[in-house]
């Protein structure tokens, strides 16, 4: 479940120059609520499409998605509060934490929440009553950095912060285990197409991700994703023709 919530916090991004109009020298040709359901949750969010027609007739496609996240986001939030919420083994790990937080500072993903993590031990074969053997308390503050590789969007671990710690051991294993937790998440999280690719139905006409940014303003995240592709101008009507049917999904 927390790969979930980190693909579907990233995938924000997969939606990046951050403002509610056209980019410099790209021309509107889609502006609609459109169905989106990207990391497995269906929204309906305002969508406008531009495109580069110059160079599109010269058989370059190059197009921008702008959109407004700021729901899918509150609903993330939410998705994580409830993950750790109800992420409690009764031999093995529990978890608790506080409201979480999420930004987008410099055009990176920030989490930050209070965290804590107990371990239960059940004695020899787990038959045992149940005893804490660790409880570990602290502020987490951690930076998931989106970029984009080769066309594919990617996503590493950037700072990573534990402060206000309490327990026997104050660094460890909070710390170690929430680091383990969030590489191997990210690791999964990128060689998963589903995630790396251009979603549907820009993948379809062989558009790849050029860059990535985020932007908030008035307490609203505003997302812009740069494609880029070759083909003809007739494939921006085909991507319209699709974003009506069947909205924007990730690659299946």
């Amino acid at each position: 479940m927390l790969r979930t919530i980190i693909f579907a916090a990233v995938f924000t991004f997969a939606f990046a120059q951050a403002k509610a109009g056209a980019p410099d020298g790209y021309e509107k040709f889609y502006d609609a609520p459109t169905r989106v359901n990207m990391g497995g949750r269906p929204v309906v969010a305002e969508i406008a499409l531009f495109a580069d027609m110059d160079a599109a007739a010269r058989g370059r496609l190059d197009i921008a998605l702008v959109t407004d996240v700021t729901k899918f986001i509150e609903e993330t939030e939410r998705d994580l509060e409830n993950w750790i919420a109800t992420h409690r083994q009764d031999c093995g790990e529990r978890w608790a934490a506080g409201e979480p937080l999420i930004g987008f500072p410099s055009g990176a993903i920030r989490f930050a929440l209070d965290l804590e993590y107990e371990y239960w031990n059940c004695g020899w074969n787990g038959q045992g009553r149940p005893w804490r053997a660790v409880r570990e308390t602290g502020s987490i503050d951690v930076t998931i950095l989106p970029e984009v590789v080769d066309g594919k969007l990617q996503a590493r671990l950037g700072d990573f912060a534990i402060d206000q710690r309490t327990g026997v051991n104050r660094y460890l294993p909070l710390e170690f285990v929430t680091r383990r937790i969030l590489i191997s998440e990210l690791d999964k999280l990128n060689d998963n197409p589903k995630f790396y690719r251009a979603p549907q139905p820009f993948h379809g006409e062989g558009f790849v991700y050029r860059s990535i940014e985020a932007d908030r303003e008035n307490g609203r995240v505003v997302i812009t994703a740069h494609y880029t592709g070759a083909g003809a101008r007739d494939a921006l009507d085909r991507i319209v023709d699709a974003l009506r049917e069947d909205g924007i999904v990730s690659e299946r």
